[in-house]
């Protein structure tokens, strides 16, 4: 598997949650020398050549100093990630990115190696959804941008959950063993780490104590 990164990939960043189990605002959360959302960004400016989406809640466009932030706002609250998904995704077509990396903000030790392995699979597919530790990681995932319209018309029919958009789509499943074919990604995360989520301050605290220094 080539860890080189499509051209014209975008990323998504969903940043609009309520936190309620952290209890504050976990794009806001440090990591390093600046914010956990800050910290993603930083990531995914390096592993993508297209724009970086950042869907905030409604009526909150998250401001980032960053020149190629697109801050959109999640208009349609309480229909949970797959209306962020596809917010994010309408936004990266529009900005002419065929492709998008997409993940939530809660994932601090998210890296290059893993976004590129995760986009160089998608090949002829419309979602290359990694199956990692027991679980599907729709928010670690690679999407054709087009598939944003598909998302919106599912949700006006009732639906809600990225599964659904996952059964109407053509959909490559990555197990551990696909991704860490990738010599880069292998030689840096070869757990795969970079799937996990912090959601709570218990998890957080773990995370901070147990990463290794920059």
């Amino acid at each position: 598997m080539s860890q080189t990164t499509l051209p014209a990939a975008a990323a998504v960043v969903l940043a609009g949650g309520r936190s309620r189990r952290m209890g504050t605002d976990k794009a806001l959360l440090r990591w390093g020398d600046g914010s956990l959302l800050e910290h993603v960004l930083g990531v995914l400016g390096t592993a993508v050549c297209g724009p970086l989406v950042v869907v905030g809640a409604a009526g909150s466009p998250r401001a980032v100093d960053h020149p190629r932030v697109i801050p959109v706002t999640d208009d349609a609250p309480g229909l949970g990630p797959l209306q962020g998904i596809a917010t994010g995704l309408r936004a990266a077509a529009a900005q002419d990115s065929a492709v998008a990396f997409v993940c939530s903000v809660d994932l601090p030790l998210l890296h290059p190696a893993y976004v590129g392995a995760v986009l160089a699979a998608l090949g002829d597919a419309e979602v290359a959804l990694p199956v990692l530790h027991g679980h599907r990681q729709p928010l670690a995932a690679a999407y054709r941008t087009a598939l944003g319209e598909r998302a919106t018309a599912l949700l006006d029919a009732g639906a809600r959950r990225p599964g659904d958009l996952f059964a109407a789509s053509t959909v490559r499943e990555l197990s551990a063993v696909d991704l860490l074919a990738d010599p880069a990604l292998r030689a840096v995360d070869p757990a795969l780490d970079a799937v996990r989520d912090v959601d709570t301050p218990e998890e957080y605290a773990a995370l901070v104590r147990g990463r290794p220094e920059s």
